[in-house]
C-alpha cells in the first residue's frame, strides 16, 4: 500500500528547495498554501518580481508514477497541449524528502466555480476553444501498454461488473444485460490506436480565465489518470456528464473537434456509456464520495430501464 504524506514539507523548506532545483531562479518565494490541490499538498510561489508558480507534493509519493507524469509533461508540452506546464521537478529526492513538482501558476478559475458566470456568448467561446484544445490532444500518439485497447477494455468492463454486482448496483439479471449488451457491439472495438485521453474531464479540470471580452478556455487541469486509451471515451464523458451543465457549449464544441461519427463509433460510444457508469459507481465507492457513487447508480438505473422496455 503507498504510504500517505501526513506531514507535508514546510514553508521554508518549500522555499528552500525551490531556490536549490531551479539554480537560484526562485529564491526568496513567498509560499503560499493553495488549498485546491486535492490529491496533493499544493503551494504557490511568488517570485520578488511577481512571477507566480506552483509547488506540489503528491499526498501518496510514488516515483514511478512522477517519473510517468514528467514523461507526459514533456509530451504535452512538445505538442502544445493546453496546460499548466512543468518547470522543475526532484524525483530523487535531492532537495526534500519527498519527490515534489514545479509547474506554472494559470491565473483562472475552473469550470466548475465559473460555469454559473458565463453568458451564452461565453459558453459559445468556451466551448469551442475547449474542442480545439481537445482536438489537439487526442492527436497525440500514446502507447502505454502493449495490450490491443479491444482487450484492455473487455478485461476493465467484465471486472467493474463484477465488482457492481459485489455492491449491489446489478443483480444476475442487469449484470447480464450489461454484459449482452457489450458483446453485441464487442467488434466495434477492434483495431481503435490508442491517443493520448484525459479521463478525468469534470468542470473542476477545466481551467477558465476571464478578460477584456469574457471568459475563455485557457488549459487542461490533473493529468494525473491520463492515458493512452480510446479518445472517444473522453467525448462520452464530456457530453454525458459535464457539458450538459452548460448546455450552450455543446454544439460549438462539437463543431470545433469535428468527431467522424460513423456506426463503429456509435456502437464505441454505447459501450463507453455504460463503461463509464459502472467504473464510477465502483470508484466513487473505493474513494468515498457517496454523491457522485449515487449519481452513476441513478444512470445506471435509468439505462437499464431502457433496455427492459
Amino acid at each position: 500500500m503507498q504510504r500517505t504524506l501526513t506531514v507535508p514539507p514546510s514553508q521554508d523548506e518549500i522555499a528552500q528547495a525551490a531556490d536549490e532545483i531551479s539554480g537560484g531562479a526562485l529564491a526568496g518565494v513567498r509560499v503560499e498554501p493553495w488549498p485546491r490541490g486535492r490529491s496533493h499538498h499544493a503551494y504557490v510561489l511568488t517570485t520578488p518580481t511577481g512571477e507566480q508558480f506552483l509547488f506540489k507534493v503528491h499526498r501518496r509519493p510514488h516515483a514511478g508514477r512522477m517519473r510517468r507524469f514528467l514523461h507526459l509533461a514533456e509530451l504535452l508540452a512538445a505538442r502544445k497541449v493546453p496546460h499548466a506546464a512543468v518547470r522543475w521537478s526532484d524525483v530523487d529526492r535531492q532537495t526534500l524528502p519527498v519527490p515534489y513538482y514545479i509547474q506554472d501558476f494559470i491565473t483562472g478559475e475552473d469550470a466548475a466555480r465559473s460555469s454559473g458566470l458565463l453568458s451564452f456568448t461565453d459558453q459559445h467561446r468556451v466551448g469551442e476553444e475547449l474542442g480545439t484544445g481537445l482536438r489537439i490532444m487526442h492527436r497525440v500518439e500514446y502507447v502505454d501498454t502493449p495490450m490491443p485497447w479491444v482487450t484492455e477494455l473487455d478485461d476493465r468492463l467484465r471486472t467493474r461488473a463484477a465488482e457492481c454486482r459485489f455492491l449491489d448496483a446489478l443483480d444476475q439479471s442487469s449484470h447480464a444485460t450489461v454484459i449482452s449488451f457489450y458483446e453485441e457491439r464487442r467488434a466495434a472495438l477492434e483495431g481503435v490506436e490508442r491517443r493520448l485521453t484525459h479521463d478525468d474531464l469534470n468542470l473542476a479540470n477545466l481551467l477558465l480565465q476571464r478578460r477584456g471580452d469574457g471568459w475563455h478556455f485557457v488549459a487542461f487541469l490533473d493529468f494525473e489518470r491520463a492515458r493512452g486509451r480510446d479518445p472517444l471515451l473522453d467525448l462520452v464523458r464530456l457530453e454525458s456528464w459535464t457539458l450538459p451543465a452548460c448546455p450552450a457549449m455543446m454544439t460549438p464544441f462539437r463543431d470545433s473537434y469535428a468527431h467522424v461519427d460513423d456506426e463503429r463509433a456509435r456502437r464505441r460510444a454505447q459501450i463507453y456509456e455504460v463503461y463509464l457508469l459502472l467504473a464510477g459507481i465502483v470508484w466513487y465507492r473505493q474513494n468515498e464520495l457517496p454523491e457522485r457513487e449515487r449519481f452513476c447508480r441513478e444512470r445506471l438505473d435509468e439505462w437499464l430501464s431502457t433496455r427492459r422496455t
